[in-house]
């Protein structure tokens, strides 16, 4: 007979084991199912009890059947853990606060079973409950209700080892309000790797309180100071919390002293399906702009786009999506998007179906320099609204493609307006650029002469069937198509180095969003022939743009990542420019916009011009210029270095 060994222990299996019951994927239990486990624990330590008592000869009353006391404990139970939340705990972070929510739930529970079998008795002679029985009876529910979550967190840290367990890092918050009262319950809560030491707050009276337990750091000094001296590497700012200019300095210090900013509103939820560290976010470049949120509530506003068919021209474009994305919610009759990028309008398509399955959307993949294809999309869809977004923008690339600026940004803007106008369009509004200000590049010089030709077109218009022109300006978007701020990301991600064309170069900065309600609300203005221009803002070195992202990638300018500078691209100046130097402005009832007063043109002379420029190919840049100068004498060609 051979001797067979069994082994015991197994080196292998714990870690076999681990592999194959992988609890780190497991996502976070709904609220409602704890709830309802919750409730089950309780009901069966009810009935196991009920069975031990009657075995051991309790003489329970028999005012009711045990079907109706059953159903009155499980609504009572039911009740208070709902009110008291006892579901709202992640089960594998269950804390000490977790176990005081079970057990207020079941000491209000036993009240109130009690008070249900005092009254009854007091009204009708008999009691419902034994009420020792009860008393030790909801001692075996809290018991196995805690013990449960016990089982639990110590399976998750069998099973994951130390992964459950990270290190501890100290954050504060600035600013107390019930947003930061409720990320700072969060993190109570939450087992993370996060330990909220102290809020910081400018009320001096607050100081020395605490919020949940957490002190409140009130003081005259600086917050910088207050977050260094404590060593605390990460923050949660609210934001517009400062003043401006504070935030400002704050932000920029975080960012010099390596401390990672978070902004609350960016918090999803606070819920037990979230855990609060993958929450939290950090301030992105958008968000560090400074610039208050701006909100399209101007009823005419709102009404001006609802039950229209809206053409958005260049709508699959960084800002033609947006404004397709904004105009969705203005409950337009159509929206027409027009784009000559088949992925790209691809894209918006797949988007918008998700985002508004209820707006009737069309796609066309039309050119707009084919006046063929433009007229007889016109003639399908008839539009309300143009919004004539497309164009090609980039400097460097139209400097050695001039002719495409003078098809596309010229001639096809001339083929959407002449076909809005054939089409009794009511509104036609076009999208310029700051570029188009003293322009030093084939680009800015084509946006120019395409705003003096729509500018002029409108004043040869019969007031009957008049259709309403505006022209928008505006600077650089942040994280449009070929922006600046792409690139840094990308030399970032690949460990640099950044190029900046110049030191001393600087550009004005919106956000996409913000320039989008901006053209919408600037579309509506007016009775047409006015050029709208945007505060921008002040104008932002885009060296201390590079230096910025750099620090919010965790690294450090010029030690991680360099900054080297390339020289001056063809067509690129030190900074724009919104308004040309004999320009003036006038003010409208929105803060943020302005109307450009640039002298007018007539629009014969305009005509004459584009006549002149359609017959001639231009085979150097040379000639374009000088054929451009005649209509844009303050067009001058940056010299190329």
């Amino acid at each position: 007979m051979h001797n067979f060994v069994i082994p015991i222990r197994c080196p292998n299996m714990q870690k076999n084991i681990k592999q194959f019951i992988n609890l780190k994927k497991l996502s976070f239990l709904p609220s409602w199912s704890i709830l309802l486990i919750d409730i089950i624990i309780s009901l069966i330590i009810a009935v196991i009890s009920y069975l031990i008592f009657n075995e051991i000869g309790v003489n329970f009353h028999s005012s009711f059947p045990f079907i109706v006391r059953f159903s009155i404990v499980t609504i009572i139970l039911s009740f208070y853990f709902f009110i008291f939340k006892t579901y709202t705990g992640i089960i594998r972070y269950s804390s000490l606060k977790d176990a005081t929510r079970i057990f207020k739930a079941i000491s209000f529970a036993f009240l109130t079973l009690v008070a249900i079998d005092l009254g009854y008795y007091f009204t009708f002679g008999n009691h419902i409950f034994v009420v020792m029985t009860w008393f030790f009876t909801s001692l075996f529910i809290f018991f196995s209700l805690v013990s449960f979550r016990i089982f639990i967190k110590s399976l998750f840290k069998y099973f994951t080892g130390n992964e459950e367990m990270p290190t501890v890092e100290s954050i504060a918050i600035i600013g107390v309000n019930s947003i930061t009262i409720a990320l700072a319950e969060a993190f109570v809560n939450d087992n993370s790797q996060y330990k909220l030491q102290f809020f910081i707050d400018k009320n001096k009276f607050l100081n020395d309180k605490k919020v949940l337990g957490i002190p409140v750091v009130a003081k005259t000094n600086s917050i910088i100071a207050i977050l260094r001296y404590n060593k605390i590497k990460h923050v949660v700012l609210i934001k517009n919390f400062l003043p401006e200019k504070e935030e400002l300095e704050l932000l920029e210090d975080c960012l010099r002293y390596k401390i990672n900013v978070y902004n609350p509103k960016l918090v999803s939820g606070f819920d037990t399906n979230v855990s609060t560290v993958k929450s939290l976010k950090k301030y992105t470049i958008n968000e560090l702009m400074f610039r208050d949120t701006i909100s399209i509530e101007n009823p005419s506003v709102i009404s001006a786009f609802a039950a229209k068919t809206i053409l958005v021209t260049g709508g699959a474009g960084s800002i033609g999506s947006e404004i397709v994305n904004q105009l969705a919610k203005f409950n337009p009759t159509r929206i027409v998007v027009l784009d000559q990028a088949e992925t790209p309008l691809n894209s918006i398509q797949l988007t918008m179906s998700a985002a508004f399955p209820k707006v009737p959307c069309h796609y066309e993949l039309v050119d707009v320099t084919n006046k063929g294809e433009v007229t007889q999309l016109f003639k399908k869809y008839q539009p309300d609204i143009v919004f004539h977004a497309a164009a090609y923008k980039h400097v460097p690339v139209l400097e050695s493609n001039f002719m495409q600026a003078v098809k596309v940004n010229i001639f096809g803007t001339k083929n959407i307006l002449d076909a809005a106008i054939e089409a009794n369009t009511q509104r036609f509004v076009f999208i310029s650029t700051d570029k188009a200000v003293n322009p030093t590049n084939v680009m800015g010089a084509s946006k120019r002469i395409a705003e003096i030709m729509v500018q002029s077109r409108f004043h040869t218009q019969k007031d009957a069937t008049k259709m309403q022109i505006i022209t928008t300006r505006f600077g650089n978007v942040l994280g449009s198509n070929g922006s600046v701020v792409n690139l840094f990301e990308e030399q970032i991600k690949n460990g640099g180095p950044i190029t900046v064309t110049h030191p001393e170069i600087n550009r004005f900065f919106m956000t996409i969003p913000e320039a989008c309600k901006l053209v919408l609300e600037a579309g509506t203005m007016g009775a047409g022939g006015e050029i709208y221009i945007f505060d921008m803002g002040k104008p932002i070195l885009i060296k201390d743009l590079a230096e910025k992202m750099i620090r919010l990638s965790g690294k450090e300018p010029y030690a991680d990542i360099d900054i080297v500078y390339t020289g001056l691209r063809p067509g690129e100046k030190l900074y724009e420019e919104v308004l040309a130097d004999s320009s003036k402005t006038l003010t409208t009832y929105h803060p943020k916009i302005l109307i450009a007063q640039d002298p007018e043109y007539c629009y014969e002379k305009v005509q004459e011009f584009l006549t002149k420029l359609n017959s001639n190919t231009f085979e150097n840049k040379a000639a374009l210029i000088e054929a451009f100068t005649e209509l844009v004498p303050e067009f001058i060609l940056t010299p190329q270095e």
